[in-house]
């Protein structure tokens, strides 16, 4: 179950709802809905919900999850979003710069969910993959896509929406990310030949995150050369995990 505590005030006025300007009061908000779900989703029979966003009487979840609580995923990248996260979710995905930085979060993110609600938290973040033959390769299919052909008025709309809206990004990574958030929404480049990309994967691997999530400009084609060629390299360097054959009866 992925929360999204939200953020792009467009999105809530098309809905005709207001985005808590405060961003303490959208995890808080964001909280307690969640502190809502596993009440009733662990909780036996009717009754009443009170808190500080929610007044609810007489409520019931039913059917309740098989498992019982269903893993949770989250995204923040803010302070508050990353404490949400370390307090509630079993994978967390933050915006980081690259592989040093990723080390410096993954470590603070953890300790802060075991020190402060004694539980574990896995780190992840997200990724745009231009994987070519060769590294020029790569690089001048970047600069096609995310240069000459880059829609520039998104780029910059989008880029100013978050800087009013959201804390994903630092004001420093948004003074220099222009070139990233054409590229893939300012997530982290994975650029060049199958061992190049490999590679990169593998730094991040050491720097404790526990995966990352990937984009391609075409899936189609991109992904499928991705599982054939990268995946190899990354289940040869241990990082991931060779899928056992399929079983078949007879």
């Amino acid at each position: 179950m992925n929360i999204v505590a939200g953020w792009n005030q467009p999105e809530y006025e098309a809905m005709g709802i207001e985005l808590p300007t405060d961003h303490d009061d959208r995890y808080a908000l964001a909280q307690e809905w969640w502190d809502h779900v596993r009440t009733l989703w662990t909780r036996p029979g009717r009754g009443d919900l009170d808190g500080r966003f929610y007044a609810l009487r007489n409520v019931e979840a039913e059917p309740k999850p098989v498992q019982g609580v269903l893993p949770v995923l989250n995204a923040g990248s803010s302070p508050q979003g990353r404490d949400f996260a370390a307090r509630n979710a079993n994978f967390v995905f933050t915006i980081i710069a690259d592989a040093n930085q990723g080390a410096t979060v993954v470590a603070g993110l953890t300790e802060r969910a075991r020190r402060q609600y004694g539980r574990g938290v896995g780190v992840m973040s997200p990724a745009h993959v231009v994987c070519r033959p060769t590294q020029a390769e790569a690089e001048d299919y970047l600069r096609y896509y995310a240069d000459e052909h880059a829609d520039w008025d998104a780029v910059d709309n989008l880029m100013r929406l978050q800087g009013l809206h959201a804390q994903s990004f630092s004001p420093e990574m948004l003074e220099t990310f222009r070139s990233r958030f054409a590229a893939g929404h300012g997530t982290c480049p994975l650029i060049g030949s199958p061992d190049d990309v490999a590679n990169e994967i593998e730094r991040y691997a050491k720097a404790g995150l526990a995966g990352m999530t990937l984009s391609f400009v075409d899936y189609l084609g991109e992904l499928e050369q991705f599982a054939a060629e990268v995946i190899p390299r990354l289940e040869a360097k241990g990082i991931r995990q060779p899928r056992p054959p399929l079983e078949t009866t007879p």
